[in-house]
């Protein structure tokens, strides 16, 4: 038996399961004495691997060869029910915020409805995806305003209409205008 702890949590894995660690995951390893754990590194962009943004363990899978292994690997279910909350959540995050596709189209390559995928992620983050894009955005536009960029460049930056859109939405956001905020960070 192997463990494997990292900061959502930890896996016990045992002969037969197959445990992927993303790039840039910190985690550690924890073998007894007697445990084989055999390391297989894939660049981020392998088809295999893409899509998997949290810690995932496959139990079960009895692969052995590197191929039966990323056979394993590219056949799992991204959001399963058997991953925690918090990896949950957090891959369909980063399933949203890291794509410029439509709603729809990462619903389909889901194998969800738009739907479907919508009231997921609402169950699972507590917003809708599109909620989630704007208070990116929102969040983005106030960084960007706290280093002095000029509203209309935030604006421009931030892909919003114009400016008095991105003031409506910062405003019922934030509580105070950009501008406000900008000067309430300058020198």
């Amino acid at each position: 038996m192997a463990h494997v702890r990292d900061h959502g949590g930890e896996f016990r894995a045992i002969a037969g399961d197959i445990v992927v660690i993303p790039a840039g995951v910190p985690h550690a390893s924890h073998g007894g004495a007697g445990s084989i754990v055999s390391h297989l590194y894939l660049p981020s962009d392998h088809a295999a691997v893409k899509g998997i943004f949290g810690p995932l363990c496959i139990r079960n899978s009895r692969a052995t060869l590197p191929d039966e292994m990323l056979d394993a690997i590219g056949s799992h279910d991204p959001c399963p029910r058997r991953l925690t909350r918090p990896a949950r959540c957090a891959a369909l995050t980063e399933l949203v915020s890291c794509n410029d596709l439509a709603i729809r189209t990462i619903a389909a390559r889901q194998g969800r409805s738009t739907d479907g995928f919508i009231r997921l992620f609402k169950r699972e983050v507590g917003m809708t995806p599109a909620a989630y894009r704007l208070a990116l955005r929102l969040a983005s536009a106030r960084s960007r305003l706290k280093r002095g960029d000029t509203v209309a460049d935030v604006a421009y930056a931030g892909s919003f209409s114009d400016q008095s859109h991105l003031g409506r939405l910062f405003r019922r956001a934030y509580g105070a205008t950009p501008a406000a905020y900008r000067s309430a960070f300058a020198d």
